[in-house]
């Protein structure tokens, strides 16, 4: 028996591809969630063919853009690259009718997970239901799970927080065909903290604020901002609020192990699949428990890391760099929108890009404040935050 313990994106998507991968043992589904609604959204580049539920997304922009502080924006087109929308309750409805109809799934919902053990004879999971035993149990709980207590820090420990409304506006004021990615005008913040747009239509599209590093903004902060934005920047002084999501996302250079032994395995953010420079963790969990699920057909280990070697070591600069001198930190992401093309672009934040894309990025990059802030190794305090929050609320970026 094989024990997933979380049932969200990376839970769900494991057991499909465990699924699909011919894995006919008995596969329980532990979590202590009972309700699946749209609390999130998922959205990444069209950048890998055939990639699981991408045929779900609900919206998708040909075109994105950033705008730093001055109003000058750097935007990007692309037809075969195009930004896609996934709703979190479409994803969760396909996922729970495919688990729901096969014969070796068991669901076991409203479930908390208390402890994990694993010896030479399998794993036992203690829960508030009992205890399980299996042969394979796999962590896909976030970094809520008992595994993630006492994580150590890195040597760079920040957080991205956001919340977003999706907001229906009396007047037609969006362009449903582009998507802004960041906008950094009239934020008032030495740390870098801007506002995302996902336009739906002329009336209706998700917008967050958004900060990474500094302090911890009230969620009434937040939405008091997306307010003045709207109006300020997008003359829409009268809208509905539809929805809200908020999330809390890592950005460490701490190394997530994907395996903690031959019978404990991690997915999804518990196997680092936060990408730490960005938080756009949806493709990085697909291809990863695809990995994972085939390894498991085959009788074969499990991966012992996720993603590239490289992308580590890139998504470390950018940390540096961030946590060095945070006020500088925009033009930085400009000057990366504004040196590479836009399929570059897209493969390096979904972890697609060749050699050639990743030296265009370095290419780009290297400008003397960059320069200088990656070259800096500022002392541990200095670049970590009050506290460490803990990850029970956490959801990818988008």
């Amino acid at each position: 028996m094989r024990l997933v313990l979380g049932a969200g994106c990376a839970g769900l998507s494991l057991a499909c591809a465990l699924l699909d991968a011919g894995v006919d043992e008995q596969l329980v589904l532990v979590d202590r969630r009972t309700d699946f609604e749209h609390d999130r959204t998922w959205c990444f580049w069209q950048t890998h063919a055939g990639l699981p539920f991408a045929e779900l997304a609900t919206s998708s922009w040909p075109t994105w853009r950033l705008i730093g502080r001055d109003g000058r924006a750097a935007q990007h087109t692309s037809a075969a690259h195009p930004y896609l929308h996934l709703p979190a309750d479409r994803f969760y409805a396909a996922a729970l009718e495919r688990l729901e109809a096969a014969p070796n799934v068991t669901l076991r919902l409203g479930e908390r997970v208390l402890d994990i053990a694993a010896d030479a004879a399998g794993v036992q999971v203690r829960t508030a239901g009992g205890v399980l035993e299996g042969d394979v149990a796999y962590d896909a709980m976030g970094g809520a799970g008992p595994l993630s207590r006492g994580r150590p820090d890195g040597s760079i420990e920040l957080r991205q927080r956001f919340v977003g409304l999706e907001v229906e506006t009396e007047r037609a004021v969006f362009d449903p065909g582009v998507a802004t990615l960041m906008d950094f005008r009239g934020t008032g913040s030495p740390e870098p903290r801007f506002m995302y747009v996902l336009p739906f239509s002329q009336t209706r599209a998700l917008v967050e604020d958004t900060s990474l590093g500094g302090r911890a903004v009230p969620a009434a902060e937040r939405r008091e901002a997306i307010a003045a934005y709207l109006e300020d920047t997008w003359a829409a002084r009268a809208f509905t609020v539809l929805r809200e999501e908020r999330g809390t996302l890592p950005m460490t250079t701490h190394a997530f192990p994907a395996t903690r032994g031959p019978r404990l395995v991690a997915v999804g953010a518990a196997a680092g699949a936060l990408r730490p420079s960005s938080g756009y963790a949806f493709v990085r969990t697909q291809l990863h428990v695809r990995a994972v699920a085939h390894a498991a057909a085959t009788g074969a280990p499990a991966p012992a890391t996720l993603g590239r070697a490289r992308h580590r070591s890139l998504d470390a600069l950018f940390l540096r760099a961030l946590a060095a001198d945070p006020e500088a930190f925009s033009g930085h992401l400009l000057a990366l929108a504004r040196g590479v093309d836009a399929g570059t672009f897209a493969r390096f934040m979904t972890d697609a890009s060749s050699l050639r894309d990743e030296a265009a990025v370095v290419g780009a990059m290297t400008r003397p404040g960059f320069l200088r802030a990656m070259a800096s190794r500022p002392a541990r305090a200095a670049v970590r935050e009050p506290a460490r929050e803990p990850l029970a609320g956490t959801v990818a970026r988008t």
